[in-house]
């Protein structure tokens, strides 16, 4: 059963990549194309009780929304092996979407939904490049970077982050001390300028766990601890680049707090 269902899930994936070109989708609306009036016995048109006419629908039309970066930052940390090249291949085509801020080198919550309704939710109430709507929200951004690396999409990971990640922003231009995490920043489809690529609200959640994840990957490895034939066992396996050694070409860390590490 658990095979048949993995492979029915793995077609829905390949049908979604193909729906989104490329890049996977991450809301649809659905909408009714072909209905029928629910009449009650006198012939007159149902109400219902939130007071609009009744109708049975027929037939529905699959519709896109904009593209939003969540979907393409969970199919990559889901990502295996196999998939990588297709991973490869998504994450190029995103930077050519305008979920990614050109004037910023950063990656927006999703492209403009200006030409979205109302009805798809309050994301939509927002000032465009301010708080959930097109900003470079911080939590999703490095959610989508956590999923390169867990990828295996190394080069690409430290392109995007040379550019991104907080401690590389200029401090007049951010606003606030470098080593600190914001909730967003206004990205450059905020109508005011002068606040393109500044933070706005401390934050030491989500985005923190996502930078502690990446932080651990990139210096102790993925498998760490573990434990073979009984015996508790450390494998150290860094995925650095090589601008993150010095000159005499060293990089280290401290190991559970109080073991430096020298790569």
């Amino acid at each position: 059963v658990l095979e048949k269902m993995f492979a029915k899930l793995g077609q829905s994936v390949e049908r979604a990549l193909e729906q989104g070109n490329g890049i996977m989708p991450t809301y649809f609306t659905f909408e009714a194309e072909e209905y029928e009036e629910v009449l009650t016995e006198s012939g007159s048109v149902r109400i219902s009780p939130y007071g609009l006419p009744s109708a049975k629908v027929k037939k529905f039309k699959l519709v896109n929304l904009p593209r939003f970066l969540e979907g393409p930052a969970r199919m990559l940390s889901a990502a295996e092996a196999k998939d990588r090249e297709t991973a490869r291949a998504m994450c190029a085509k995103i930077k050519e979407t305008d979920i990614y801020d050109k004037k910023l080198k950063m990656y927006k919550t999703s492209e403009s939904i200006e030409a979205v309704s109302m009805e798809n939710g309050r994301v939509r109430a927002f000032t465009p490049g301010w708080l959930e709507r097109e900003s470079i929200f911080l939590h999703m951004e490095y959610k989508y970077f956590l999923g390169m690396f867990k990828a295996g999409l190394y080069e690409e990971f430290y392109e995007a982050i040379s550019d991104a990640l907080i401690p590389y922003q200029k401090p007049e231009i951010y606003g606030r001390s470098i080593l600190e995490n914001s909730s967003f920043l206004a990205s450059s489809a905020n109508p005011d300028a002068d606040v393109h690529g500044q933070g706005f609200v401390a934050r030491l959640s989500g985005s923190t766990v996502e930078m502690l994840s990446m932080w651990i990957g990139m210096f102790f490895g993925t498998k760490g601890f573990f434990v073979e034939e009984g015996e508790l066992k450390l494998q150290l396996d860094p995925k650095l680049s090589g601008d993150m050694f010095d000159g005499d070409g060293l990089a280290s860390f401290t190991l559970c707090g109080a073991c430096k590490v020298t790569y």
